[in-house]
């Protein structure tokens, strides 16, 4: 199969890419910083997602099981339970709390007020398990399913967790997601209408070209890599221009705001790549009316 452009064809499309950024200068430049504006917004909604998400996790990994036992429970029935509560899915680790030891926080807790239990006759605490659940199961809301299971076995007074506070933070969690599914869309259409109707610019003021190349009998492909080049470096230069703005801004607040997250080297290469294809996107279409494809 014949390639598609010759090597003079190559050199030609590669310096007509440089030069259309040459002989457009003010096009290019507004070119560039409308994309550059429209792609910051996408990235700063992202930035926010990862943040709201993350301090959301964080809210769940303060939730705990308590399985308070009855004092009637022999040491081999809790046991058997301790050996059981391991081996549940989802659980990461399982404590014994005595009743020793469960009232010797308790008089931690109270620090100078402690002679509130002198009067005490004897030790009204029980003994319990404290049962550390995995991040998986946290983030699946699974501890109230592994609150039901401990509950049906004998010799356990009452299974304690934040449940109120795991209902509100799985209620959260969803309007956060669906929240993030309908701005997240509206964002990026938004984004890739600005930055389709923005490389139309560079297009528009080209179209005497195009129309006399076309008269000469050049192809649509060979009318259009020019372009489509054009567009993936404006949508590169956009991309690094959207990126300095946030890294600048997440350098001056990071001193004020502690645990405030950024992306990776690895999620900033993404969104270039990303800015990249919307720029070569934007290109395509803005040459639909041009090319008559």
């Amino acid at each position: 199969m014949a390639p598609l452009f010759n090597r003079t064809q190559i050199g030609y499309v590669l310096r007509e890419s440089v030069a259309g950024f040459r002989r457009r200068k003010l096009t290019t430049g507004v070119t560039i910083l409308i994309m550059g504006s429209a792609l910051l917004v996408l990235a700063l909604f992202s930035i926010i997602t990862i943040n709201i998400g993350a301090l959301l996790e964080r809210a769940r990994t303060g939730i705990d099981v308590r399985v308070f036992l009855d004092d009637s429970m022999s040491d081999t029935d809790a046991s058997a339970l301790h050996r059981h509560l391991a081996g549940l899915p989802g659980v990461k680790r399982v404590d014994y709390v005595s009743k020793e030891a469960a009232l010797a926080e308790f008089r931690r807790e109270l620090g100078d007020q402690t002679e509130l239990l002198d009067a005490l006759e004897e030790n009204p605490l029980p003994a319990s398990f404290h049962v550390i659940l995995t991040d998986a199961a946290l983030a699946s809301g699974s501890q109230r399913n592994v609150a039901e299971d401990i509950r049906r076995w004998p010799g356990v007074a009452e299974v304690a967790f934040s449940e109120e506070w795991s209902r509100l933070l799985d209620r959260w969690q969803n309007v956060f997601a669906t929240a993030t599914l309908i701005v997240g869309l509206v964002v990026f259409v938004s984004a890739v209408f600005v930055i389709s109707n923005t490389v139309k610019l560079t297009v528009a003021s080209s179209a005497r070209a195009v129309e006399i190349m076309k008269q000469v009998g050049a192809t649509n492909a060979f009318i259009r890599t020019p372009f489509l080049f054009e567009g993936a470096l404006e949508g590169l230069l956009g991309g690094l221009l959207a990126m300095a703005v946030l890294i600048v801004a997440h350098e001056i607040l990071r001193p004020q705001i502690g645990g405030l997250i950024f992306f990776a080297p690895g999620q900033i290469a993404g969104f270039v790549v990303f800015c990249v294809g919307l720029g070569l996107v934007g290109s395509w279409a803005a040459l639909h009316k041009y090319l008559r494809l």
